[in-house]
């Protein structure tokens, strides 16, 4: 089993993801997003906070303006891990014409796995391999499904709505049901269509006044909305959002007092990136790859038991390797994974590496050339 300790602070968690900068419809004209340090700033308004607080109070909106601010308010949104992607090969498109279809009702599509993020060993289909085989792996697919997410949220307002209302001497609600899709494996393509009112037809099927129905529903639409509009910004968006909630949820962020409470999700949120990662280093099977979220001092454990098909890997990494090692690309170097990162200043890092489970973790030198990290040094364990 491999253990250890990081020893002092690492650098901030955006330092090894490079500014990144989008051209967006503003109006009739065409506006720059830019990422940076962490931030998302429109610099062709250079009063980006004044803007939004007018259009709050009935101005005019401006459409750079409300991606900055939207971005704000997804910045500790666990909804972000279960959508985004897990690795840099998995594409997400969303173009902002197809944004438009989303806000009338819309449903995902996932294509086939056609391309893995890493050169992979080849295995079996794992998901039948399972503990609990398909009726565990349909309850993981549904973890990560953007669709059932929303449902979900929209049920559990309406049962508030109703306990409030049954409270109050009202009327109660009828029975819910839900309807889940599967992601399957690389996402290639984002379809819209009409949404199945099976699912949130029935489930609002209660005694709620049709206004307050109508009213949850617009805001639950609205807010999937706001997410695909900056999912559409691109790939190197996505990442950086999907690292800015994770910094947000990880040690010193501003939600890490509250991590207990999101738990589960972030476990799966970092299960969903670590195990292909898993499978490309080691062979094993990602369905064998069990996931725990590191809490304390120290990177985190690695430890693979069995040998063969039969081989498993248990593995426990904080919430931040999400935001510092993931987003940058880093996970696998030179056949080894990257754990944490000691020192960076773009484009080179300090990394803390482990080649195998069991083995002491080394000191790599890595610099990023050509869209990937190449090591320059290699030294000696911590």
């Amino acid at each position: 089993m491999s253990t250890g300790r990081t020893g002092a602070p690492g650098p901030p968690w955006w330092a090894l993801l490079p500014p990144a900068e989008a051209e967006v419809s503003c109006g009739e004209q065409t506006h720059r997003l830019r990422w940076a340090e962490g931030r998302l700033t429109a610099t062709d308004h250079p009063d980006a906070e004044g803007e939004l607080v007018l259009a709050a109070l009935g101005g005019d909106r401006s459409e750079c303006v409300d991606l900055v601010g939207w971005w704000a308010a997804r910045r500790d949104d666990l909804e972000v891990l279960a959508v985004g992607p897990r690795s840099a090969a998995d594409e997400l498109t969303v173009t902002p014409q197809s944004v438009a279809g989303y806000s009338q009702g819309g449903w995902l599509a996932y294509a086939p796995l056609t391309a893995s993020p890493f050169p992979v060993h080849a295995v079996a289909p794992w998901a039948q391999r399972l503990p609990g085989g398909m009726a565990v792996y349909g309850a993981l697919l549904r973890a990560f499904d953007p669709t059932t997410a929303m449902r979900r949220r929209v049920a559990m307002q309406a049962t508030m709505a109703a306990r409030r209302q049954l409270m109050a001497g009202g009327s109660g609600y009828a029975g819910t049901r839900t309807v889940s899709f599967a992601r399957t494996g690389r996402v290639s393509s984002v379809r819209t269509g009409r949404m199945s009112r099976v699912g949130t037809g029935r489930l609002l099927s209660s005694r709620l006044g049709r206004p307050q129905i109508r009213d949850e529903l617009e805001r639950a639409t609205a807010r999937r909305r706001e997410l695909f509009s900056l999912l559409a910004l691109g790939p190197e968006f996505q990442l950086r959002l999907s690292a800015t909630v994770a910094a947000s949820w990880a040690d010193g962020g501003s939600r890490a007092g509250e991590r207990d409470a999101a738990r589960p999700a972030l476990v799966a949120a970092l299960a969903g990136r670590l195990a292909p990662a898993a499978q490309a280093w080691l062979g094993v099977d990602p369905g064998r790859a069990d996931v725990s979220l590191h809490e304390g001092a120290g990177w985190g454990r690695l430890a693979v038991s069995g040998t063969g098909r039969e081989r498993r890997l248990s593995a426990a990494l904080p919430a931040g390797w999400l935001a510092s090692v993931w987003a940058a690309g880093l996970a696998i170097t030179a056949g080894h994974l990257v754990v944490a990162v000691t020192a960076a200043a773009w484009p080179d890092a300090t990394v803390l590496a482990v080649p195998e489970p069991g083995a002491d973790p080394v000191i790599l030198k890595v610099r990023a050339e050509g869209g990937s990290w190449t090591v320059i040094q290699r030294g000696a364990g911590p």
